[in-house]
């Protein structure tokens, strides 16, 4: 009786045991880039909503500021062997980190995922590297053409939609004072900066690119050498010099027209002297309908030990609810094409940003990415405004980046 006493005993604490186990609660890390507010009251609403919904998955939530911060912890994370399990990182990242080892693949999660004929093809690509699916955009500052709508319909322009029309109207709005020096720009331009997209703006619109077969092209690069004669050719005559980094012409009111993140026209937005005064479209091309466009991504990282919770919180803030919820509270464009014309109700320009989005690319999902940013950066200014000629400006970029990549 003893002996069966013992092996009921058993037989109940394993049974106990295996229903604790199948009760126990997750923790999941969560680390995100940007230590905005907005940002941050959106997640701590999703991860409330979530938590209620999953009360058996707890989300612990940390963010870092852009730049060296984030990409420090992650390096930190990764290398005392513990990783995180849901990282929020932008497109520069991918190669990078999947080579590393760092971000895990989800293409089988992706293809049982009820969402992923929503996402815009243009998101998804952000994170896809080497022919499988990495992350999943939940964020996306696309640029926008920015103009003056009092102006342009003052001297009866309409809105450019092609370069010769940009041209045009930005000669036509431009003020210059007796010496011949603009005061008023036409349209605007960055000098300097840390990334000077707006080039990539204009490749992209004459359909161009950087990159074939994962190599670089820039030496006998026929539609980037075409956006750079046209801009060489324009810019001296309606152009203020700023940098990238500095507060645009067009938002402190010096100019007619400009290509600008999205985000950065919300104070022109909210200024009672500019209502009705300002506009948004797809920017000007030349043939090829195209813009760029930023994107956060939401990874699951290659040490999370619950990759199914993990993707159960991903899926939950792509989903169409939270998705239009984030819209509201951050004010970003939504990545859903089933949202599309609920957003467009929600403000004015909605539309034409989610047109930016739709035809956005944003960075060179590659692991020399950053060697391309500063290449990319140096033509711009040699061209443009250090008179450089062309294609030897093409032939010493290529010479760069080979350079680079082989060191």
């Amino acid at each position: 009786m003893k002996k069966i006493a013992s092996v009921i005993l058993a037989l109940l604490l394993v049974l106990s045991s295996a229903a604790f186990a199948e009760n126990e609660s997750v923790t999941l890390h969560f680390v995100r880039i940007g230590n905005d507010e907005a940002e941050r009251a959106y997640w701590q609403w999703a991860i409330e909503e979530f938590e209620a919904l999953h009360p058996d998955i707890h989300i612990e939530y940390d963010e870092k500021a852009i730049g060296e911060a984030m990409d420090t912890a992650l390096n930190t994370l990764f290398a005392s062997g513990g990783g995180t399990d849901i990282i929020g990182h932008g497109i520069l990242s991918v190669a990078q980190r999947v080579e590393a080892g760092q971000y895990r693949a989800i293409d089988e999660y992706f293809e049982s995922w009820e969402g992923k004929d929503d996402l815009m093809e243009a998101v998804l690509a952000n994170g896809t590297y080497d022919g499988h699916v990495y992350g999943l955009g939940y964020s996306v500052t696309p640029y926008v053409f920015a103009y003056r709508k009092d102006l342009l319909e003052e001297a009866g322009l309409d809105v450019p939609t092609t370069w010769e029309e940009l041209a045009d109207a930005a000669r036509e709005l431009t003020v210059t004072g007796d010496d011949g020096e603009v005061e008023f720009a036409g349209f605007c331009y960055p000098q300097t900066g840390g990334n000077l997209v707006e080039l990539d703006v204009f490749v992209l619109g004459n359909g161009g690119y950087y990159i074939e077969d994962d190599q670089p092209v820039f030496e006998d690069n026929a539609e980037v050498k075409e956006a750079l004669e046209f801009l060489r050719d324009l810019l001296p005559d309606v152009n203020l010099t700023y940098s990238s980094s500095e507060v645009n012409p067009f938002v402190s009111g010096n100019a007619a027209m400009t290509l600008i993140n999205n985000a950065a026209l919300t104070t022109m937005f909210n200024n009672p002297e500019y209502t009705d005064k300002i506009g948004i479209a797809l920017p000007p091309n030349n043939g090829t309908p195209a813009s760029f466009c930023g994107c956060n991504m939401l990874f699951i990282g290659t040490t999370c030990a619950h990759p199914d919770e993990a993707f159960e919180f991903i899926s939950f803030v792509l989903s169409p609810e939270s998705t239009l919820k984030r819209a509201e509270m951050v004010k970003i464009p939504v990545t859903l094409n089933s949202l599309v014309e609920q957003y467009a109700e929600m403000d004015a320009w909605n539309g034409a940003r989610s047109l930016c989005v739709s035809y956005g690319t944003g960075m060179p999902r590659v692991t020399w990415s950053t060697s391309f940013q500063a290449v990319r950066n140096a033509l711009s200014q040699s061209v443009l405004f250090g008179g450089a000629d062309v294609d030897q400006a093409l032939r010493d970029a290529q010479s760069d980046i080979e350079f680079r990549i082989g060191n």
